[in-house]
Formats: C-alpha cells, sequence, structure tokens
C-alpha cells in the first residue's frame, strides 16, 4: 500500500495513459482509490459545479523556483481563485507568480484542472464509478408530465404561472464579477462571444434558459446551428426562465432557505430590466402568463401550439430550485402519432453533422391534405435509411406531432414539430384530415 501511496500525480497520470481502454484505466484508478491527492485533483479538475475558477487563459509565466508545492497550489486555486477572493487581473497576476514558482510538472497539472481536461481520457461517469459521487453532477430541474393525478400538485390560489415550452438548447450561464460560462446539461463548457459581452454586466448568478436561432423555427435546424463548428452567433439569443444564487446553485440539495420560484422569477425579470442590454434581441424572458385555473393554462399553451410552438410549462409559484424532476411544474404537450406516407428525403443542413446525408423524411397522406418533412430518428436510424432510400420511398410511417397548423397561401395541413417514430409494414393507408383532427380533439383532453 506504501509503495502505491507514493506515487506522484504525474506518475499516475503516466500510468493511467499508458493504455486507452476504459477496463485498464477504471483498474488503475481502482488501485490508487485511496489517494486523497489524486481524489482532490480529480474533482477540483472535473467538478464545474463545486468549482469555477474564471481564469479563462493561462498567463505567460517564467520558472524562478520550486517553493510552492502542488498541495499549495491547490489550496489557492480553491480558496482564492474559486472563492473568488482574487477575481479579474488581481488573480491573473496571482496565478501567474504561482506558476513561476512551482516544479513544472506540478505546473502542468494546475494549468489542466484551470483547462478543466488532465488529459487521461475518462469522463466523470467512469470516474464516479471508482470514486462514488466525488464529481458532482450539473443540478439540472426537470418537469413531470401533466395528468389529472399530478396537476394536483399545482396550486392556484394565490396564483400559478405557465409559460412556452422552449424549443432550443438548453444552457445555464455562470456570471461571477462580469466573468461568464455557459454549460450544458452535462456540463460542457461552451463559448458565445456576443452574449458573454451582455451577460458580463449582469448581476452575479446563474441563469437557465435555452439558445435559439432567430428567424428558424425548425428545432433540429436551429440547434444544428448552434452546435455547428461555426455557430451563427449574431442570430443566436436567449430565452431565460430562472436565476439561481450562486449558493443555491452549489447546493441543490440543500432545503433551507430556498427562494419560491414567484420571487426567483421576478429578480430575473427586475435584471433583465434594469440591464442596459434589456432591449438586445439577444436576451429574453421567456413568454409567460400568470394564470389561475388549468383552462386558463390550457387556452395559453393552444394559443401558444397554433403559433407553431411544442407546448407549455405549467409552475406552481412555490416551486423551490431542485436538482431533479420537480412535482410542482408541469409539462402541457399534445402528443399525437398519425400514419403518413414517405414520398422523398430532404438533405441535412449546411454545417451541421448530417450535411450531404439525410436531415429530415419528407411525407404526406394520401389525400394530400397533410404534408411536411419529419426529423427525430437517430443516427444508427439515419444509416439505415441512406442504404435503403428507393426501398423506403412509398412506405407507411409513423409520425408524432403536437398540433395541426395551415398557412394561407396553402392549400394542405402542416403537423407542427412532426417527429418519426417507425415505420409500419402492417398499413397500406394513410390517416385522413379528419382522423388527424379527431386524434387532437382525443389528445386536448390531456388524458
Amino acid at each position: 500500500m506504501s509503495s502505491i501511496l507514493n506515487y506522484t500525480i504525474p506518475e499516475i497520470i503516466e500510468e493511467l495513459n499508458l493504455e486507452n481502454g476504459s477496463n485498464y484505466k477504471l483498474k488503475i484508478l481502482q488501485k490508487h482509490k485511496d489517494n486523497l491527492l489524486l481524489q482532490r485533483i480529480l474533482k477540483m479538475t472535473y467538478d464545474n459545479v463545486a468549482y469555477n475558477y474564471f481564469i479563462k487563459k493561462i498567463p505567460e509565466y517564467q520558472f524562478k523556483s520550486t517553493i510552492v508545492c502542488i498541495e499549495k497550489a491547490l489550496d489557492r486555486l480553491e480558496f482564492i481563485y474559486a472563492t473568488r477572493e482574487k477575481t479579474g487581473n488581481a488573480a491573473i497576476s496571482d496565478f501567474q507568480e504561482l506558476l513561476s514558482n512551482m516544479f513544472y510538472k506540478d505546473a502542468d497539472i494546475i494549468k489542466k484542472i484551470i483547462g478543466r481536461d488532465l488529459k487521461i481520457n475518462l469522463g466523470k461517469t467512469q470516474i464516479n464509478k471508482v470514486f462514488k459521487d466525488l464529481i458532482t453532477k450539473m443540478p439540472y430541474m426537470r418537469c413531470d408530465i401533466y395528468s389529472n393525478k399530478t396537476a394536483k400538485n399545482i396550486k392556484f390560489s394565490p396564483g400559478a404561472c405557465v409559460q412556452l415550452k422552449a424549443d432550443g438548447t438548453y444552457r445555464s450561464v455562470t456570471v461571477v464579477n462580469g466573468l461568464v460560462q455557459f454549460n450544458s446539461r452535462s456540463g460542457e463548457k461552451y463559448e458565445y462571444p456576443i452574449l458573454e459581452g451582455i451577460f458580463s454586466n449582469m448581476k452575479d448568478g446563474v441563469y437557465i434558459g435555452e439558445l435559439l436561432v432567430g428567424d428558424i423555427h425548425n428545432r433540429a435546424e436551429s440547434n444544428g446551428l448552434i452546435n455547428s463548428d461555426n455557430p451563427p452567433h449574431e442570430k443566436i439569443f436567449i430565452q431565460l426562465w430562472d436565476y439561481i444564487t450562486l449558493n443555491e446553485w452549489t447546493r441543490p440539495k440543500d432545503k433551507t432557505n430556498k427562494k419560491p420560484y414567484s420571487e426567483r422569477f421576478l429578480e430575473l425579470r427586475t435584471i433583465l430590466r434594469d440591464a442596459e442590454s434589456v432591449e438586445s434581441f439577444h436576451l429574453q424572458v421567456i413568454p409567460f402568463q400568470e394564470v389561475s385555473s388549468i383552462s386558463e393554462a390550457l387556452e395559453f399553451t393552444s394559443k401558444m401550439m397554433s403559433e407553431g410552438f411544442e407546448g407549455a410549462i405549467l409552475k406552481d409559484w412555490d416551486t423551490p430550485f431542485v436538482d431533479g424532476t420537480s412535482k410542482m411544474q408541469l409539462k402541457l404537450k399534445l402528443e399525437i402519432d398519425l400514419e403518413v406516407r414517405l414520398v422523398g428525403f430532404h438533405e441535412g443542413t449546411k454545417g451541421t453533422k448530417r450535411e450531404g446525408k439525410i436531415g429530415s423524411l419528407i411525407f404526406e397522406n394520401d389525400e394530400g391534405t397533410i404534408k411536411g418533412r419529419a426529423s427525430g430518428f437517430t443516427d444508427k436510424e439515419l444509416d439505415d435509411f441512406m442504404e435503403r432510400q428507393d426501398e423506403l420511398i412509398g412506405k407507411i410511417m409513423t409520425v408524432q406531432f403536437n398540433d395541426l397548423t395551415k398557412a394561407e397561401s396553402n392549400d394542405f395541413y402542416a403537423l407542427s414539430h412532426p417527429r418519426f417514430i417507425s415505420f409500419r409494414d402492417d398499413k397500406t393507408e394513410t390517416d385522413t384530415l379528419e382522423t388527424a383532427f379527431k386524434l387532437r380533439e382525443m389528445a386536448m383532453q390531456l388524458k
């Protein structure tokens, strides 16, 4: 055991990189499971929730001495930078001096911690398999599904709120002393220069919302552009629905001093109203309405869906921020299955991973009264479609959609948010428009 504990961190990292297999790497981690310094370094590198250093780039520095050991350097990161005792230029200058006085291999580890990657080709889930719950998962509050049972969790007195169900790419935006960080649900970091400039002038805290692209209403196309190698930053905007203090964000399981949603949402709107960028296209409050009954909430939902959106979210004003599924915020959304016929393929959006491949499936019903394009298929299904294009044309397929819409210039109806479900070898006829409306009426009962 003593020989294992005598391994230095650089030696352990070298050992982890001798082979690329996951099983090998997990065995090496297991071998060093009792190494507390290794645990600390793994956590400080990959735990975006517990540690946020807000040092974006490594400053240039020159070696002076080795008077600072790695433990002291970790203390500096944890108790000076992560606590925001030093920020901005003061933190950069201090960090520069720190690196100058470290052994070069230890300094390299500190730089990797700041860069959030020890270069060991291991993810957070794998690390947590060996060190249980070492890496904190990024907090994320999900919605429950509306039903007669879950509806009882919503108190309409003194009131509740219904909001548009956003159709974009989820992001949390952490702001500390003008420094901004964008994270996905899984904790991956992203950069959006224009939005970063706007948020840098806003109050410290965590803002929750979804990114969208102006003038593009197709979710798959919009999200494809946002996640492409060249996002259209000038067209990207964010719709926000929550504001959480840094203290609540880093302690999502702490049940004390939880602000109700009414206070959080009011504070969000106040922050945006007071910000100089309040009228910016890039920064918006999610469309919402205060409601006092389920019928009012459903009217709002129907209105949103008639405008081409997916649905709405009903929230009790007393809802606290939690990490996990909240029983006090419910999805109001229609999901209707319809049988249509595949008549063609549409190429994927340029700049996305499906460029040059099938981006969506062109369909219509046999009456010609319903037409559209469906996405939502997996990469595995895409490979199958690419190999069997001629064979698939004319087949009946099930698509799931949220509503029926009709543009004044069209003589046919379109399906709102159509998603491919499966091909149907057991059917030879498509559904009629009359059937589609009957299915919609059934779904509107939300049973």
